[in-house]
């Protein structure tokens, strides 16, 4: 469905006029519900891959994440038949063992710690290296009519979400929990089952759990918070 399906949608389910209730605002709760999804679980289509590259002065060993990153999985460092997986070491355990890397010089890295915004790599490149980055990432928002939800198939869903995010709103607190504790879980759920797992995953850094995840709480009271994985 396009943003304009799904608008239409929320529209009818919250019983609003366009001319008591903007399209700009269910435009903005359709980009709430499909973000609020994402947080709860990392579907299949949101798992991808970038090309980063390092440094080349000999003095900066820091990388920008991508900025819709999620969670990420690995990072291998490309230089032909010496190609490596770079090794994730706590930040801690880096800072206790290497508290000033420019001391050790500079190299090809064969480590690297994720913190904040960014990651830092050691050794210090001494060239530049490609970068090839595994990771999740957060759906873009729809900013036309004819945009469709990153997310796949999971058009019902999202109404949902958004349906309660309009009712909590409009401080319509029942039909908000209705929809809450009645619809989008069960939506949610069967999203979840039908998404593939990964058999031979193992946690890289911002680890993340695909099983157990549920609604906990009144959530639908605040979206904000209560949130349950």
């Amino acid at each position: 469905m396009t943003r304009s399906e799904l608008r239409d949608e929320v529209r009818n389910n919250l019983k609003r006029s366009s001319d008591a209730l903007s399209d700009t605002r269910i435009n903005r709760w359709l980009n709430w519900a499909q973000t609020f999804i994402a947080s709860l679980h990392t579907y299949r289509e949101m798992k991808t891959k970038t090309t980063l590259y390092t440094p080349s002065d000999g003095t900066s060993n820091t990388v920008s994440f991508p900025s819709n990153l999620k969670d990420l999985y690995s990072i291998t460092l490309q230089d032909g038949a010496s190609s490596v997986k770079l090794k994730y070491i706590y930040p801690r355990q880096f800072d206790l063992l290497y508290p000033r890397p420019a001391t050790s010089g500079t190299g090809r890295p064969t480590m690297y710690v994720d913190y904040g915004e960014s990651f830092e790599l050691y050794k210090i490149p001494d060239k530049q290296y490609t970068l090839i980055v595994r990771y999740s990432k957060y759906p873009s928002d729809m900013s036309s009519d004819t945009d469709e939800p990153t997310l796949k198939r999971k058009d019902a869903l999202i109404v949902a979400v958004a349906t309660v995010f309009g009712f909590w709103s409009l401080k319509e607190v029942e039909d908000a929990a209705y929809w809450g504790k009645e619809i989008v879980p069960t939506l949610f759920k069967a999203s979840v089952e039908a998404d593939k797992t990964d058999e031979d995953w193992t946690p890289i850094a911002r680890p993340f759990r695909l099983k157990g995840v549920s609604l906990e709480g009144e959530w639908w009271k605040n979206p904000f918070i209560g949130l349950g994985r």
